[in-house]
């Protein structure tokens, strides 16, 4: 009786370990299944660099839906560095980038400077990119330093409350790369710093 009942106590922890392993299994499925409903489109690959910064462990997420490529752009009103104000609204009728960024994020550095030659090479032709940075994880001297060492010459917006990147945005990771055009409709959502190549590509998108 005493070595029957060994083997059930083994079978017992085998069985309970298979349990694990596979509800472990199934949450990773899951998880990677939302992310790709979530934000369809991220990039996937970038030259062996780490695509973006997770933000789990730095920022909550609200309840409300997330934002969608076709559905319009949230609204959103945000102090700028210069000390001004700024809403995605006054931009009505021009194309959009939004780029959530901030000082700690290396894909954010990464991609930063083909932000800036993008934005140099359109914004005659009405192009705006609107930078908001995640302030309230962030420093404001850190912000300024940043700004500087790229010469970022666009709009940066500075979110304080995280009330736009949690509520509104919902962000999973940064840099996130919100594409909207001149109808204030969302084209394109892309999670991850992107090339050069890419973000050509996708500022023709709401050029047109």
């Amino acid at each position: 009786m005493e070595s029957k009942s060994a083997m059930e106590r083994a079978r017992e922890r085998l069985l309970s370990g298979g349990l694990l392993l596979g509800g472990l299994a199934l949450g990773l499925a899951i998880g990677w299944l939302a992310f790709q409903v979530d934000w369809d489109g991220a990039s996937t690959t970038h030259s062996g660099t780490p695509l973006f910064t997770t933000l789990s462990a730095r920022v909550g997420v609200s309840s409300a839906p997330a934002p969608v490529v076709g559905a319009p752009a949230p609204d959103f009103t945000l102090k700028t560095l210069d000390g001004e104000t700024a809403s995605l609204s006054q931009f009505r009728g021009q194309p959009v980038l939004i780029n959530f960024w901030a000082t700690w994020c290396p894909p954010c550095r990464l991609e930063m400077p083909d932000l800036v030659r993008a934005y140099e090479t359109h914004k005659a032709e009405g192009f705006v990119i609107l930078g908001v940075n995640l302030t309230f994880q962030d420093s404001l001297s850190d912000v300024q330093a940043f700004v500087k060492e790229f010469n970022m010459t666009f709009p940066v917006l500075l979110d304080e409350d995280g009330n736009v990147t949690q509520n509104l945005y919902r962000l999973m990771g940064l840099p996130l790369s919100v594409f909207v055009n001149r109808e204030g409709t969302i084209t394109r959502l892309n999670l991850g710093a992107m090339t050069g190549e890419q973000i050509d590509e996708f500022v023709a998108e709401v050029l047109k």
